[in-house]
C-alpha cells in the first residue's frame, strides 16, 4: 500500500480553487434537483424526472471499466482528467444548444437528445475522476486529504450560495422563459467546468507505478473481481455503497414531491441550493476534522447514520401536508413556509451535507486501502460493480408514480439503516499502517 507522506502545497491550493469552481457546475446541473425539475416541466413524468441521476451513475460506472484498464499502463494520469473534462465541456455546450433550439418546438426529441448527451457527459466523468483521484493520492498526504476536501467544501459552499441565488434568478421568470432559462444554466456549467480544468491543469503530477503493457479486458475484469474476494475492507465498502445507492429511492424524488405535492415553483429549488450550501460551510470542517483525526471509517459511519434522518423528515412531511398544519406557516423572505415544507428543506439540507460527507469518506478510505499500482482498478471496479444501482433512481420514480411517495421514503429509511450496519463492519486501515511503521517485525500473537 502506497502512503503519501508529503503534500504539494501548490496542488493543495489549486485543489481548493478547483473545488470552488466545481461547486458552480454541480449546482447548475444537479441531477436530483435542476435536471429533475427540467424534465418534470418538459414532460410531467416523475419516472422521467428520475432518469438524470440514473444515467449519470450508469455512464460514469461503465466508463470506469474501460478507462482504468488503459490508465494502469500510464505513469501520469492527468491526461485522463484533462481529456475527460474537455469532452464534458463540449457535451454541456451541445445540451445548451439543443435545449435552446428544440425545447419549444420538439420537446420529445429534446428528451432523447438530452438523455444521450447526458450519458456521454457521465462517461467523461469516469475518465476525469480517475485522473483527479490519482493526482490527489500522489500529491496530498493522507493526513491532509480530509482538510483539502473540507476546504473545497467550505469555499464551494460559499460559491454554492451564490449559485443558488443565480439559479433562483434564472428560473424565476426574469425575462427568460422555459426552457431557455435552463439553456442558460447549462451554458454556465460549461464555462465553469472549463475554468475547473484550467485551474487543476497547473498541478504537477509526479510519475507513478504502471504496468508495462495493457492486459486483456477479460483478465482485467477477473482481477477486479479478485479484489472483491480477497480484500474484506473493499468488500464491506462496496456493500455499504450498494445499499446506500438503494436508499436514494427517497431523495431522488424530493424535487418531484416538492413540486407536485407541496406545490412549490421550480424557482424555489434555488433556495434549497442556497440553504444546503450555507449549511455545508461549517459542516465540512467537521467532516474534515473527523476524517483526518479519527479516520474515514468513522466519517462514513457518522454520515450514514445522519443520512437516514433525511427521508424520515420527508415521511413526516407527507402526513403534515394532509393535516391542519398544511394551512399553518410562517411568512418569510423565501415565501410562505409550512411545517411540511420546513421538513423538506431540512431533509434536503441533511441529505446534501451527509451525502457529501459520505463521498469524501468513501473516496479517501478507498485511496487508503488501495495499493499504488492497483489504484485505478480499485476505483474503477468499485464503481463498475455499483453500475446496477443506476436503476434505483428510476425505480424510485416508478414507486412514487405507481404507489406513493410515502413508500419511497420508508424504503429509503430501511436501506439507510442497513448501510449503517455495513459501514460499521469496515476495518480501520490506519491501524495497520501505524503498526507497519512502528515495528520492523510483527509481534508474536498473544492468546
Amino acid at each position: 500500500m502506497s502512503i503519501s507522506n508529503q503534500t504539494d502545497q501548490r496542488a493543495f491550493v489549486l485543489g481548493i480553487l478547483n473545488g470552488a469552481l466545481w461547486a458552480v457546475v454541480t449546482a447548475t446541473i444537479q441531477p436530483e434537483l435542476v435536471l429533475s425539475a427540467f424534465l418534470l416541466q418538459l414532460k410531467d413524468s416523475v419516472i422521467l424526472a428520475t432518469l438524470p441521476l440514473a444515467i449519470m451513475r450508469l455512464g460514469q460506472f461503465l466508463s470506469h471499466l474501460v478507462i482504468s484498464n488503459i490508465a494502469e499502463t500510464w505513469t501520469h494520469k492527468k491526461p485522463f482528467y484533462i481529456g475527460g473534462g474537455l469532452f464534458r465541456v463540449l457535451i454541456l455546450a451541445l445540451i445548451a444548444l439543443s435545449t435552446y433550439h428544440f425545447g419549444t418546438t420538439a420537446p420529445t426529441l429534446l428528451v432523447w437528445i438530452f438523455m444521450i448527451l447526458l450519458g456521454l457527459y457521465a462517461a467523461g466523468i469516469g475518465s476525469s475522476s480517475i485522473g483527479f483521484n490519482e493526482i490527489i493520492a500522489k500529491t496530498i498526504s493522507i493526513g491532509q486529504r480530509g482538510q483539502l476536501m473540507g476546504l473545497r467544501g467550505f469555499f464551494g459552499g460559499i460559491v454554492g450560495i451564490a449559485s443558488g441565488f443565480y439559479i433562483r434568478h434564472i428560473l424565476g421568470g426574469n425575462g427568460l422563459v422555459f426552457p431557455h432559462n435552463y439553456a442558460v444554466l447549462y451554458t454556465t456549467a460549461a464555462f465553469f467546468l472549463a475554468c475547473c480544468l484550467l485551474s487543476f491543469g497547473f498541478v504537477y503530477e509526479p510519475a507513478g507505478l504502471a504496468y508495462l503493457k495493457r492486459i486483456p479486458i477479460q483478465q482485467h475484469i477477473q482481477r477486479g473481481i479478485g479484489i472483491f474476494k480477497i480484500d474484506a475492507n473493499f468488500r464491506f465498502l462496496y456493500l455499504s455503497n450498494l445499499v446506500q445507492s438503494m436508499a436514494l429511492v427517497g431523495p431522488v424524488v424530493y424535487a418531484s414531491f416538492a413540486i407536485q405535492i407541496l406545490s412549490i415553483r421550480p424557482a424555489f429549488l434555488g433556495n434549497l441550493v442556497i440553504l444546503s450550501a450555507g449549511l455545508t460551510l461549517p459542516i465540512n470542517f467537521l467532516w474534515s476534522y473527523i476524517g483526518d483525526r479519527y479516520g474515514n471509517r468513522l466519517l462514513i459511519i457518522v454520515n450514514t447514520f445522519l443520512f437516514s434522518v433525511s427521508p424520515l423528515l420527508v415521511l413526516v412531511s407527507t402526513y403534515l401536508v394532509r393535516s391542519l398544519s398544511a394551512t399553518i406557516g410562517w411568512e418569510t423572505q423565501l415565501g410562505f413556509i409550512t411545517p411540511a415544507l420546513a421538513c423538506l428543506i431540512l431533509a434536503h439540507a441533511i441529505f446534501t451535507t451527509t451525502n457529501g460527507g459520505f463521498m469524501i469518506g468513501r473516496m479517501n478510505y478507498l485511496l487508503e486501502i488501495a495499493p499504488e499500482d492497483r489504484r485505478p482498478s480499485y476505483i474503477a471496479f468499485m464503481d463498475m460493480m455499483l453500475a446496477p444501482t443506476a436503476i434505483f433512481p428510476l425505480l424510485g420514480g416508478f414507486i412514487a408514480e405507481r404507489m406513493s411517495f410515502q413508500t419511497n421514503f420508508l424504503i429509503s429509511i430501511l436501506f439507510g439503516l442497513l448501510t449503517l450496519y455495513y459501514a460499521y463492519r469496515l476495518g480501520e486501515p490506519r491501524n495497520k499502517q501505524l503498526y507497519k511503521c512502528s515495528y520492523s517485525d510483527p509481534p508474536e500473537s498473544t492468546l
